[in-house]
């Protein structure tokens, strides 16, 4: 629990320094102590950096509140280092990450301010995010393969931490509220009893798997069953395009659990932008009913424990 008043003083500043001058004192204190600026980073260097950051984050946040003159009201405090909703389903914990910089501003990497089952939100860098989980996946296979008598193969050991990394993902993320922000919604109503649908319009595109199948502008495209977490699309024909790919890789893990659970319908067509021979865009239409829950699919966990069981057994017997 940090204090706005433990916050200037550990940055080295008063109360009435402006946001301005904040930023200048963060990035020269993280430029002197960040264990990324040296080779051999002390223990206390790493602790006082992330203090330095704490602090940074919490006045950062609360700038626009905090008024130039000493207040009486009871000053807020900095509740386990982040905001941010939770999902206590999570199977495991993660890190929230943040960026360290130097006095212009250059990226010098990035540590850990917080742990817990924190959803992930639009402050938080969606590329710290990725990491994050990464970081989840590589501890949960390292403890398991403690009990390997051998080193796992590659080709094994990339496979379940990319499923691992699918799973993990989408016990953090908000699917619904990210369509609200990512894409256009509709309402429509259908049927006797008005029925209400929420459809959302994004854009997005098609990995071709033949340049010779390129789409036109204004075709319709349809799905083709998923595999590996990918939708293949097809046309009238029957014939596989390719498969369906997102400009934004958030999407990745909001559209395709949707097609994976059966709960959307779709309608997907070319657009008359981008159509070059590996890529085609296309505009996509998702829709779903309005009771439609935002939480995650209780099976995730379920998925985890199957994946990580099987990668035991894999384990235990001889790999070569």
């Amino acid at each position: 629990m940090l204090t706005i008043k433990e916050a200037y003083h550990i940055l080295g500043l008063s109360p009435q320094s402006t946001p301005k001058e904040v930023k200048r004192q963060y990035r020269r204190l993280m430029q002197q102590v960040h264990p990324d600026v040296f080779a051999n980073g002390k223990t206390g260097d790493i602790l006082l950096a992330q203090k330095i950051n704490l602090a940074y984050s919490l006045l950062k946040g609360q700038m626009g509140e905090v008024s130039s003159q000493p207040s009486r009201k009871k000053e807020k405090t900095w509740e386990n280092s982040w905001d941010a909703p939770v999902n206590p389903q999570a199977y495991t914990e993660r890190e929230i990450l943040h960026y360290a910089e130097d006095q212009e501003g250059n990226i010098l990497g990035s540590f850990s301010i917080a742990k817990g089952k924190y959803l992930w939100t639009m402050e938080e860098d969606f590329r710290l995010f990725h990491l994050s989980i990464y970081r989840c996946v590589r501890e949960i296979l390292e403890e398991i393969e403690t009990a390997f008598p051998a080193e796992p193969e590659r080709e094994k050991r990339q496979f379940v931490e990319g499923e691992l990394a699918y799973l993990l993902a989408q016990q953090f993320i908000d699917g619904i509220g990210l369509l609200k922000t990512l894409a256009k919604e509709e309402v429509e109503e259908k049927g006797s009893k008005k029925e209400t649908y929420r459809t959302f319009v994004l854009s997005a595109m098609a990995e071709m798997s033949e340049a010779s199948l390129s789409p036109k502008p204004g075709q319709l495209l349809f799905p083709g069953g998923i595999r590996r977490h990918r939708l293949n699309l097809k046309d009238a024909e029957g014939r596989t395009i390719g498969y369906l790919s997102f400009p934004d890789d958030r999407l990745y893990y909001v559209i395709i659990p949707l097609f994976e659970q059966r709960r959307v319908q779709v309608k997907i067509m070319v657009t008359g932008n981008g159509i070059r021979k590996k890529y085609c865009s296309l505009k996509l239409w998702i829709r779903l009913p309005e009771k439609t829950s935002c939480r995650q699919p209780e099976n995730l966990n379920q998925q985890i424990e199957r994946l990580l069981k099987k990668y035991q057994l894999y384990g235990s017997t001889d790999q070569r």
